[in-house]
């Protein structure tokens, strides 16, 4: 792909399918997308070099404006949701809409963009339209008041509240999977350092909205009892050094030292959930980052004087944490301070899910804090022994080397999926390898192309109209069952969803699927998990 110039990169800002304005430092606008100019009525020429405050006078005085004046005065990032922002943009959906008012709920990213080696900078603000999501949230609590008055059981609450996370997984995810996608695609054609910038701010705004979506997936599971704990043999030295990598670049760019130790008397394979005591890891260690900024971060593994406890320490030489405020850290939504929230930013569900699941593995977790010196946190989990013993385990897809596009399999693959982004987005991730797609816009017509031509592997969206993946997966088996085609050399079906919800998992391998990937799917494991196919 040739690299990119001027020209495709407004292009791509002006269709992007959320709004976009970028205002210069003397509160002028220089770029309002498509989408904006769509929502707000209004032509380029209506905003061309005009004031903020002169085109939207209904922003004066609120919270909006003031976020703009601080992005352009003091390079402040701001995140505006529609709860604490009652007054965004005269947006609608339609003229129907605008006559009556009814603004679009609006979710907005406020962020200064500035330029190296220039003294000028731009406030780039970014507009997602969630009103349908705060429908689905309205109909939720009606659905739930309506249960209450009804005494509605317990379980059946749940399960809505279930299927509402699903659904609001899978309207987030898709799109986001469309955006990460894309930046990935981007970030491996030549940029200049300028565009290189732009991309930065774009995917790790992606990658904090999917973090988000993660730990509020993951607090409603334990909230409702949905999530289990395993218990798998692990190596606890394989863990922490694979945790510790995800940190290395990033502590080097900070000039911090991170490092780990492993007690001699622990064994080379434990028993435990593997996942989860990696997912805790990760929360204190990324905590620890967030909060250091010079010194070291040292994550250290040990054993109780019983020998029955496993202990993991994470410390580190950061802000500390007032005496005051120990008791409350782990509480959901809760950060130190208002300052710390708006120089760090997270959700503060970090430490709760931290605390919830190692309550779930039987274990606890203390602190140890001095303000302005570091804090301590040890996690003390049961610990059971295993005895090392020879395994042939299959190497783990993951683990496979991808060969280079002229040397990989040829192929014809069939992807059931109905967004057309994220058509365009695995093309774009397949374009160079010897693969023939070919496309299905949902179930039933996956189903009509897999009967009338032969397919190597078949893409499966979970979540289609008319037909959605799980019902086209059980057609599928049943048409191969009838044909008599031996079970070894069924077509591979790798399911791609947004849904990550355990029991939506289980049932798409109970109707036949042979893998399953969540979304945001990534370029890497994608192709890995096509040729682990291929060279069976």
């Amino acid at each position: 792909m040739s690299s990119l110039t001027e020209k495709h990169l407004l292009t791509i800002v002006k269709k992007s399918g959320i709004g976009i304005l970028i205002l210069n430092q003397n509160y002028e606008i220089v770029i309002a997308n498509q989408w904006f100019l769509k929502s707000s009525n209004l032509s380029e020429q209506d905003l061309e070099n005009k004031l903020i405050f002169d085109a939207f006078p209904e922003l004066v005085g609120t919270r909006t404006l003031k976020s703009i004046e601080q992005c352009i005065q003091f390079s402040q990032y701001s995140i505006l949701t529609h709860t604490l922002n009652p007054y965004p943009f005269p947006l609608y959906e339609n003229e129907q809409k605008m006559f009556k008012n009814e603004r679009i709920y609006q979710y907005l990213h406020i962020i200064p963009i500035s330029i190296e080696d220039e003294s000028n900078s731009f406030c780039m603000i970014q507009i997602s339209d969630v009103s349908q999501q705060v429908t689905r949230e309205k109909l939720l609590r009606e659905q739930m008041v309506i249960a209450k008055e009804r005494e509605i059981d317990a379980k059946k609450a749940s399960q809505a509240k279930t299927d509402f996370l699903a659904s609001m997984s899978h309207e987030i995810r898709t799109p986001l999977n469309a955006i990460l996608g894309m930046a990935d695609t981007l970030a491996e054609t030549n940029l200049s350092e300028e565009q290189v910038e732009y991309l930065t701010v774009l995917r790790n705004s992606g990658k904090a909205l999917y973090n988000i979506i993660n730990d509020i997936l993951d607090l409603s599971r334990i909230e409702s009892g949905k999530l289990e704990i395993e218990s798998i043999e692990f190596s606890i030295r394989d863990l922490l050094k694979e945790t510790i990598s995800l940190f290395l670049m990033k502590a080097k760019a900070k000039g911090i030292r991170i490092n780990y130790t492993v007690s001699e008397n622990i064994s080379e394979t434990i028993k435990g959930d593997s996942t989860r005591i990696q997912q805790i890891l990760i929360n204190l260690i990324g905590n620890a980052m967030k909060f250091t900024e010079n010194g070291s971060i040292s994550v250290n593994a040990s054993l109780s004087n019983s020998n029955k406890v496993l202990i993991l320490d994470v410390e580190d030489t950061g802000i500390g944490i007032p005496n005051e405020k120990l008791h409350s850290i782990f509480e959901s939504f809760t950060q130190v301070d208002s300052s710390t929230t708006r120089k760090y930013g997270g959700t503060g569900l970090g430490l709760t899910i931290t605390k919830k699941l190692i309550l779930m593995m039987k274990g606890e977790i203390f602190v140890e804090s001095e303000l302005g010196k570091g804090s301590k946190f040890s996690i003390h989990i049961p610990y059971e022994r295993l005895v090392h013993r020879e395994s042939n385990i299959h190497q783990h897809w993951l683990d496979l080397e991808l060969p280079d596009p002229e040397n990989f399999p040829k192929c014809k693959i069939l992807l059931a999926e109905d967004s057309e982004e994220n058509v365009f987005i695995i093309k774009t991730f397949l374009r160079k390898y010897p693969i023939e797609l070919m496309i299905a816009k949902n179930g039933k017509d996956a189903l009509e192309k897999f009967q009338n031509e032969k397919f190597d592997i078949i893409l499966m969206d979970m979540q289609m109209p008319e037909m959605d993946g799980l019902e086209a997966t059980t057609e599928i088996r049943n048409y191969e069952q009838k044909q008599n085609v031996d079970p070894l050399l069924m077509v591979p079906i790798i399911a791609i969803s947004a849904n990550v919800q355990k029991e939506a998992i289980s049932k798409s391998f109970l109707a036949g699927i042979t893998s399953y990937l969540s979304k945001p799917v990534k370029k890497l494991e994608i192709l890995k998990l096509i040729y682990f196919y291929l060279a069976l």
